[in-house]
């Protein structure tokens, strides 16, 4: 485990448990005439942008946080491990769609680059074939479109019931 020779960090979490910030406590929080060194160093953490809650925490703690992958636990103010959210139906089509545009713009230009070779050396069978697988690949890309907009429109529907 990484240890380190600072005992107390002041750390920021957002309103999810993530890190925000992370200070430094060079003096010992729970002795009483540091109090109000606890108080400014809570205070300036709770002045960055985004931090929902501003700790001091021991080394161990904060161990967690920077290398475990943990995030702080909004019900117990522990770390916890962080488990990533499932993606979304919005999140799936896009990730589709973006695949599908990504394999149509390559046999487009693929398609282009051996027509213009055809026509080049005036070989119109070729080039009429061509055209057709070009009509092919449209009439896919727009099968393969409709078909991801209609599962996003079924998921989107089955989760407002």
């Amino acid at each position: 485990m990484f240890h380190t020779n600072v005992d107390f960090y002041g750390v920021g979490f957002d309103d999810k448990g993530f890190r925000v910030i992370a200070r430094i406590c060079d003096f010992n929080p729970g002795k009483s005439r540091n109090k109000e060194k606890v108080e400014a160093l809570l205070s300036e953490i709770e002045q960055t942008e985004n931090v929902a809650v501003a700790e001091i925490v021991d080394a161990d703690t904060y161990n967690k946080y920077l290398n475990s992958g943990c995030i702080r636990d909004a019900k117990t103010g522990q770390p916890v491990t962080y488990v990533p959210p499932e993606p979304t139906a919005e999140e799936i089509a896009t990730n589709k769609q973006a695949a599908l545009d990504a394999e149509y713009t390559s046999a487009q230009q693929a398609l282009g680059q051996s027509l213009l070779v055809a026509n080049l050396n005036g070989d119109t069978d070729t080039a009429e074939s061509i055209q057709s697988e070009f009509a092919d690949l449209t009439a896919y890309y727009k099968e393969q479109s409709g078909a991801i907009a209609a599962e996003l429109v079924a998921a989107t529907e089955g989760s407002d019931k």
